[in-house]
């Protein structure tokens, strides 16, 4: 039996899987067709003007299959090249598994149905066969731009850190022998990541700033003073609802219990710990200081407050619950900000204003709060935005709001 039989004896015809439109799949062969099908811009054109030139019922129906029979030399007119390079772009594309050319012995094509309902002209079953590579390709593509633009956010989320180290480390030690080199491996990073194209591109600038950051780090763990960032001081996020921004106000903040716990507390005194350094500072009483999130707070217990999309995240460190580091954090709320919604600008303003921790566990309580039964949160980008225009003028309690999401994830309470 011929290949032509064989198609017309088959009771029932592929159609394209549901949900699934004709529009859909000229978007996605507009996008990935060269990346699927290996074929150039001329020739997806002419065949994407050969598929809209079938009925677009026909691509859904299981009794029929999509076929142009538009004469050649019509068709070539339209596209503007000549009937021969048309023939060309059939044949090749038919070699390529995406179309099946049966016309008459003489050429002839016609959409008159013949025996079985076949008709005559550029038949698309094979196409709709292969649409499954298509979404493939495409779900490859979305999630390479997704590490992309990931990738993008930890490189300045790093950057930053070298900036503040730099002007850390000049504030100390500005004959330090090893702060030119340093300034300018900073002054040589572009701004903008246009050039970096690939993931493994931008992998291997963010294993350069890195290696910068570990140098810095390494220089500024024998200081027993570093830069950071300041938490202040509101009411918890489990009191913070976007449409009664006058809780979130942070008035009164110095009167709270919080407030006035935190100046009782033992750990109010010394310098804070470098960058990158996880040991605790010999902290003693009466010195003044507000403790670091991540003194008050062990690895452990922030990951058990987190909820279960962002503890996958952090899953895919490698790291154990207790040997979690700040930069894991850092990454793991990065990773997440497509799937809350929140807009990479929004992040690197948090991150400007409260530093990379402390934005990134901002978006942590932001995250698991999404669940709580009373007043969730259902907005989390606007959420992050209000938080960060708080702490820009000094009235956020990161604290206070991490200890409330643990009095609630742990212990029940809320």
């Amino acid at each position: 039996m011929s290949r032509f039989a064989a198609l017309a004896a088959q009771p029932t015809y592929p159609c394209l899987p549901s949900g699934m439109t004709f529009g859909h799949l000229v978007e996605l062969i507009e996008r990935h067709a060269r990346r699927a099908f290996g074929i150039g811009l001329a020739r997806r054109d002419a065949l994407l003007r050969m598929m809209r030139s079938t009925s677009v019922s026909d691509w859904t129906d299981p009794h029929r299959d999509p076929v142009c029979y538009r004469a050649q030399q019509d068709m070539a007119a339209e596209i503007g090249i000549t009937d021969r390079a048309l023939r060309a772009h059939e044949r090749h594309l038919e070699a390529l598994g995406l179309v099946l050319i049966d016309t008459a012995a003489d050429g002839h094509r016609s959409g008159a149905e013949l025996s079985g309902g076949r008709r005559l002209g550029i038949n698309f079953r094979p196409l709709i066969q292969r649409v499954g590579e298509l979404i493939a390709c495409d779900r490859d593509r979305q999630a390479e731009g997704r590490r992309i633009q990931t990738l993008r956010l930890e490189c300045s989320a790093l950057k930053r850190d070298v900036r503040r180290a730099i002007e850390r480390l000049v504030e100390l030690e500005p004959r330090h022998p090893a702060l030119g080199s340093l300034l300018h491996a900073f002054a040589a990073w572009p701004r903008r990541y246009a050039g970096f194209r690939t993931v493994a591109q931008l992998e291997g600038h963010l294993a350069d700033i890195r290696s910068v950051y570990d140098q810095l780090a390494e220089i500024l763990s024998c200081r027993a003073d570093s830069s950071g960032v300041s938490e202040s001081r509101i009411p918890a996020i489990l009191n913070t609802n976007l449409k009664n921004p006058v809780s979130c106000s942070g008035s009164s903040a110095n009167n709270r219990t919080a407030r006035k716990r935190a100046d009782t507390n033992p750990y109010t005194a010394g310098p804070k710990g470098p960058p990158g350094c996880s040991e605790k500072n010999d902290l003693r009483p009466g010195q003044g200081r507000k403790p670091e999130l991540t003194e008050t707070f062990t690895p452990d217990q922030l990951y058990a407050m987190a909820s279960d999309d962002m503890r996958l995240y952090l899953d895919s460190s490698g790291h154990s619950p207790d040997q979690l580091t700040d930069r894991d954090f850092i990454s793991a709320a990065i990773a997440s900000l497509v799937d809350l919604g929140i807009r990479p600008s929004a992040w690197e303003d948090a991150a400007e204003v409260m530093g990379n921790l402390g934005a990134a566990l901002t978006v942590l309580v932001i995250d698991a709060n999404r669940f709580r039964s009373v007043e969730p949160v259902r907005k989390p980008g606007a959420m992050l935005c209000a938080m960060t225009r708080i702490a820009a003028r000094s009235g956020l309690n990161l604290h206070g709001s991490l200890i409330r999401l643990k009095q609630w994830k742990i212990f029940g309470k809320s």
